[in-house]
């Protein structure tokens, strides 16, 4: 197949689009992968709404049960229960969530969970028997439970939530970072193909052009002893070889003529 004219621009306009296709392409991955991030920082974001609710379920039944102890009333009692039921739901709504990947993290939470249960039915069972409690007892026994609590939360908050979303944040922003760079490059790379493949043909075009022109006028002023040399083999070399070949005929037609 003969390189023509045609054939060069269209192969470098191919590349050319195919140089334009490559930002496109990496912009949709960069695209999906955002996506992904970002579904990923919104599941981090309801884990740690379910974890803060969680804690102020603890902080509420806590302060609750310690009214109902100082009261004996069966609002303040109600008022308990309906911020253990919160906690209870809490807790079945985190469970229902992807576990962390911190097996000691869950393990300790299980077991804050159960010992601040343990004491809450020990506590609302003496309060709705009208037994006496020891308020000091109460007190210390309820708040080393809620710290510990308290304490598990803060650490899936900060070990799995925080650092998870942390991590996202940073992929994002790699993500972007890539991406931009890999557009940039190849939009510049498809820039400068097409600079350089616009001078190619000019200058393929316009250099024999212009001295077939100088040949064709010497030719039209008797000179028919410069010979053209083909330069390519596309249609401007079969431009030149067909003027040679007419110079060719010419000299030899008027030397026919001389002879004659």
């Amino acid at each position: 197949m003969k390189p023509t004219i045609g054939l060069k621009m269209s192969v470098g306009l191919l590349v050319m689009l195919l140089l334009m296709i490559v930002p496109g392409a990496a912009g949709f991955t960069g695209t999906r992968t955002m996506s992904g991030v970002t579904s990923a920082l919104a599941d981090k974001h309801d884990e740690s709404r379910a974890i803060w609710t969680i804690k102020v379920a603890v902080i509420e039944t806590n302060a609750a049960l310690g009214h109902a102890a100082d009261i004996g009333t069966d609002g303040e009692i109600a008022m308990a229960h309906f911020w253990h039921s919160e906690l209870e739901r809490g807790i079945e709504h985190y469970k229902s969530m992807p576990a962390g990947s911190n097996a000691e993290l869950i393990q300790r939470l299980e077991t804050s969970h159960l010992e601040f249960n343990t004491l809450y039915e020990e506590y609302r069972g003496k309060l709705q028997a009208r037994k006496p409690i020891n308020r000091e007892e109460f007190e210390e026994r309820m708040d080393e439970a809620v710290k510990n609590y308290t304490a598990v939360l803060d650490d899936l908050q900060e070990k799995e939530v925080d650092k998870s979303i942390e991590s996202a944040l940073e992929e994002a922003e790699r993500t972007q970072t890539r991406t931009l760079f890999l557009m940039a490059g190849f939009t510049i790379a498809a820039a400068i193909l097409g600079v350089a493949l616009a001078w190619g043909l000019i200058r393929s075009v316009t250099r024999p052009v212009r001295h077939l022109v100088e040949v064709a006028d010497n030719i039209s002023m008797g000179d028919l002893d410069t010979s053209i040399e083909v330069t390519s083999r596309d249609e401007i070399g079969e431009l030149q070889e067909s003027i040679e070949r007419m110079r060719v005929s010419m000299k030899t037609a008027l030397e026919r003529l001389r002879k004659s």
